[in-house]
């Protein structure tokens, strides 16, 4: 029985080595019993990414996008939608990317994607928002939008409620302050119209002068030009770090095969490599796709509360 255990293993983790999944595929996709690979679901794999860009436009809750996988075919064995856990998990999968975890170990996957980079990454991101901590009670309108002009610590607001007896009865007032957590600072409270006024003036201050327009097109070819090259060095050096660190993986691997290096250590090793080229990877799409932008905010502004 150990043998057939220790057998099953190590099948496992030849499979994984060569970029194949050895469990059941997910959703979109089939196992295939001729090649023991994993194949896409022509008409599943639709579903699936219908369902990530339903989740990209917002408004939409993982019980929704079970609803919605469940009325197209996608459902649990006992034919109930699946679970709300399954359907985040899915969204989270990155088997959807190429990459295979196994055991808290990560490989690359062999099989075909067919959902893009950037789909998952805005799904990541709508996935962050709806999970973010909330502030309980008002939204106000200029929260986290500025930092005091003194202190550098964050601005917070808060409601004042006011009576008027014989006029206008309750009325409530907007206030915004700072938290005052960093250190000492002697900034009071400003009202929102006042808040609202320093805020236009920073905008209007952002003004270009009108003397600049015959030069505007000159400095958009010239930005353009330039950012075209400063993409072209770092794609270069991205793919060098990248082929660096295929070679350390490959050296770990080696150490691990002549058993110089502990399998935990193997392990950790690894799985940190791997996040390494992930990043790489992803930085070289976002150049290749947007390239640098030549309008980059340096620092945002700080509103003086003076």
């Amino acid at each position: 029985m150990d043998n057939l255990s220790e057998n099953v293993k190590r099948g496992n983790r030849q499979k994984l080595r060569n970029g194949v999944w050895p469990s059941k595929a997910p959703y979109g996709y089939i196992n295939n019993p001729k090649t023991r690979g994993i194949d896409i679901d022509e008409e599943k794999s639709k579903i699936v990414k219908k369902a990530f860009q339903l989740f990209t436009e917002g408004g939409k809750s993982f019980v929704e996008i079970s609803r919605f996988l469940h009325k197209f075919g996608i459902k649990k064995l006992d034919g109930e939608p699946v679970k709300v856990d399954q359907v985040k998990n899915m969204l989270l999968n990155r088997f959807y990317l190429g990459v295979l975890k196994y055991a808290g170990e990560y490989y690359q996957g062999s099989h075909k994607t067919f959902i893009s980079k950037k789909l998952f990454d805005e799904v990541q991101k709508q996935i962050e928002k709806i999970e973010r901590p909330r502030n309980k009670g008002h939204n106000f309108a200029f929260s986290g939008l500025a930092k005091c002009g003194e202190c550098n610590a964050a601005i917070t607001a808060e409601t004042h409620t006011k009576i008027y007896p014989k006029t206008r009865g309750e009325v409530q007032y907007i206030y915004y302050r700072c938290t005052k957590k960093l250190k000492p600072c002697n900034q009071k409270y400003i009202n929102e119209p006042e808040l609202e006024g320093q805020l236009m003036q920073i905008v209007r201050d952002c003004g270009l002068h009108e003397d600049w327009e015959p030069n505007f097109k000159k400095w958009i070819v010239e930005a353009e030009e330039k950012d075209k090259l400063t993409a072209e060095i770092e794609t270069k050096q991205l793919n060098e770090q990248v082929q660096e660190t295929e070679i350390k993986l490959n050296r770990l691997l080696d150490g691990y095969l002549d058993q110089v290096i502990e399998p935990e250590i193997y392990k950790q090793k690894k799985n940190e490599l791997f996040e390494e080229k992930l990043k790489l990877e992803e930085k070289k799409s976002q150049i290749e796709k947007n390239g640098n932008s030549w309008l980059t905010c340096y620092d945002s502004p700080r509103l003086s509360f003076l």
